[in-house]
């Protein structure tokens, strides 16, 4: 393997160790032996642990640009469209692989650093984006006055809150909507709820 593909394979070994146990029931040594390497080449890679998790974040919502994939969609987008193309790319995601959704709730119930990471590198500049959109919105007239920043996190409220409760607590296995309809159905609800009377 290449330095680059030993890299992306200890990230994915790890990733999927962390999903599975959490961050407390997997240990640097556990991961080698699935990846089938020494220790000593994980540190080679990721002298420190921060390392690590930056480049686990980065494997899940990043292209091979670095560019952050969900704000390189949302480039240009104006209107419902933006909140579409948020709530349709995180359920579609968590969907295929809920694994990043099981990791980023561990870290957090374990108070780890990567939730933490993800939310300084990743979440705020989402919740910034929608906020200032929402603003824009506002100062045009098409929702009413509120908090920008409280009506953001209303709306990645629902979509989170579905994904949860659909891949992590289970409740897919009896409510089977098609995403395009729950995605319909959320932006309704925010913008009829939001919209200027």
């Amino acid at each position: 393997m290449t330095g680059e593909e030993r890299k992306a394979q200890i990230v994915r070994v790890a990733t999927d160790l962390f999903a599975k146990k959490g961050f407390k029931g997997t240990t640097t040594r556990e991961i080698a032996l699935k990846a089938g390497i020494s220790e000593a080449v994980i540190f080679k890679h990721f002298a420190r642990k921060e390392d690590l998790y930056s480049a686990i974040i980065d494997s899940r919502c990043s292209d091979n640009l670095g560019q952050p994939r969900l704000m390189s969609i949302l480039k240009g987008k104006k209107g419902k469209v933006v909140f579409r193309e948020v709530a349709s790319y995180l359920i579609t995601e968590h969907q295929k692989d809920s694994s990043f959704l099981r990791l980023l709730t561990y870290s957090a119930l374990e108070q780890h650093g990567l939730s933490e990471l993800f939310i300084k590198t990743k979440g705020l500049e989402l919740f910034g984006f929608l906020e200032a959109h929402i603003k824009e919105l506002m100062d045009e007239g098409v929702l009413r006055k509120a908090d920008p920043a409280v009506s953001a996190a209303a709306f990645m409220g629902m979509v989170l809150h579905y994904s949860i409760s659909q891949e992590l607590y289970g409740l897919k296995r009896y409510y089977k909507w098609p995403v395009e309809h729950v995605v319909a159905s959320f932006v309704d609800i925010f913008f009829e709820g939001m919209r200027r009377r």
